[in-house]
């Protein structure tokens, strides 16, 4: 068996992607939970995430605490959650993300864990 490595995958809006269709991304979303929790696939380790109006920012500079309500006014696009996603390498985790619906309707950010 080939060693897999693991990657967190950050989906997030995006104001220059398309509208959420039913049809074109809720079909794409049930292909992408069938493949992820099929045989060849992984546990399912994801988590959409509330609002900016439910999250909090908070600081501690020089000793100074800082904690902030959002939504936060430098924000113009939004998390739509994450997920741990296992490949190969970093191309067959992009290969993988290509056909998810968020990659349609947002954008999403890849990053490979530390430590492998």
């Amino acid at each position: 068996m080939t060693a897999r490595q693991k990657f967190l995958v950050i989906h997030m809006t995006d104001r220059a992607g398309a509208d959420w269709d039913p049809d074109i991304d809720g079909v794409a979303l049930q292909r992408w939970l069938e493949f992820r929790d099929g045989p060849d696939g992984w546990e399912a380790n994801g988590q959409t995430v509330s609002g900016p109006e439910q999250a909090r920012r908070i600081t501690a500079h020089r000793g100074e605490v800082v904690v902030t309500d959002g939504p936060f006014p430098e924000f113009t696009e939004w998390f739509l959650g994450v997920e741990w996603i296992e490949a190969v390498d970093i191309e067959e985790a992009t290969r993988l993300l290509e056909s998810h619906s968020t990659a349609r309707i947002g954008r999403m950010y890849l990053v490979p864990a530390s430590g492998q």
